[in-house]
């Protein structure tokens, strides 16, 4: 009883109770001599199967772990081995029929070679982020500091309205187109093109 008059449950005492008259009746005296040996060979093979259980899952999991590895790897070399050959930027066929019209005996395929070069020249600039509504007002605004082959660019756009404006009375000699094929090619790989 506590000071106040209130009554307060004693777990303490109650848990030395019951443990007591646990104690009291000696189960293991009063069971069978078969029981007790029947239960420590469960217990012992119980034991050894959660054992080898154990080691089983350690197997699986070092194995499952060493496969997975094995077939990334495999994975992997299978992709390296199948790897096409890099594709080729869009414009190469492109570039590749420039090349071939330049490299005719045609002169007026030469002409052509040139103008679809300053076309795909203009393209390339635009993609590259150049802003303007001619090939000419592109090259104005870019910087040579960002487009090292601006000088090439210029000469070979030089040579496009010297053939725009002139047409078929322009003369071109086979040099002539293949300083300019070779100034576009400069640009055109610059800017990725090509």
């Amino acid at each position: 009883m506590s000071s106040n008059g209130v009554d307060y449950l004693n777990i303490e005492y109650l848990l030395v109770r019951a443990y007591d008259f646990l104690a009291s009746f000696h189960l293991s005296a009063q069971l069978p001599s078969w029981v007790a040996g029947t239960t420590t060979t469960i217990v012992i093979v119980g034991m050894t199967l959660s054992f080898i259980l154990l080691l089983l899952i350690v197997y699986a999991q070092i194995r499952l772990l060493q496969v997975e590895h094995a077939g990334f790897h495999a994975k992997e070399k299978h992709a390296h081995e199948h790897e096409e050959e890099p594709a080729k930027p869009e414009g190469s066929s492109r570039w590749e029929h420039i090349v071939a019209l330049a490299t005719s005996q045609n002169p007026s395929d030469w002409r052509r070679a040139i103008l679809e070069a300053d076309i795909m020249m203009g393209d390339a600039l635009d993609a590259a982020g150049y802003v303007g509504v001619s090939v000419g007002e592109q090259l104005k605004i870019a910087n040579p500091l960002q487009l090292s082959s601006l000088r090439n660019a210029w000469d070979a756009h030089m040579l496009r309205n010297q053939i725009a404006h002139s047409g078929e009375s322009l003369e071109l000699s086979s040099r002539d187109i293949q300083m300019a094929i070779t100034n576009y090619k400069r640009v055109l790989e610059e800017l990725g093109a090509i």
